[in-house]
């Protein structure tokens, strides 16, 4: 990339081989975007601009080797091109599936809501040790270790409590709970 500035010359001789050069340049660019006369404008362009940040070695070529060197530019710029918009077409359709809303399943958000609900109404039942290990569990998010210490009793007597009021949520939800398995809570300590 040219790091100093163009010298009034160099400015000039630019502009004639513009001048020179970029009608045919834009007729190529034409051909190769198939007739997409912006697309061959922006081409051209970006040729041009190559061509200026290499200006101390396309200056020094003939007439007919800066148009060699300048449709060669155009060519490579362009299949980058159309290979960028392939890329990005290839991976659209995951772009899309990552980021399309979900479609709304209201009957069952609703029934979540009771059911969750529900739960809360059972828990709020619960005997006094039970209910504070459910809060501090389900409702507060902390671990077997963090409630013992918290209330003070042994992470067994915590892993007890929360087993019976699992128990004791399935019994009283039966097949409304959306795990019906006393097991599971292992996984989730």
């Amino acid at each position: 990339m040219r790091g100093e500035r163009f010298s009034a010359g160099e400015a000039e001789e630019l502009g004639t081989c513009f001048a020179t050069h970029a009608p045919w340049l834009f007729g190529y660019a034409c051909v190769v975007v198939r007739g997409d006369r912006a697309l061959a404008d922006d081409l051209v362009q970006a040729a041009f601009e190559a061509a200026g940040q290499a200006w101390c070695t396309v200056g020094q070529l003939a007439e007919d080797q800066r148009r060699a060197w300048l449709r060669t530019t155009l060519t490579n710029i362009a299949v980058s091109g159309f290979r960028r918009d392939a890329a990005f077409r290839d991976r659209l359709p995951q772009i899309e599936a990552r980021y399309r809303r979900a479609q709304a399943d209201t009957a069952g958000e609703a029934f979540s809501a009771m059911a969750v609900k529900r739960c809360w109404q059972v828990i709020s039942y619960l005997p006094a040790r039970q209910h504070a290990v459910a809060i501090l569990r389900w409702h507060q998010g902390m671990k077997e270790a963090e409630i013992a210490a918290a209330l003070g009793m042994s992470e067994k007597t915590v892993a007890t409590h929360l087993r019976r009021a699992r128990l004791k949520l399935i019994a009283e939800l039966g097949s409304d709970y959306p795990s019906a398995s006393p097991d599971d809570e292992g996984a989730n300590s």
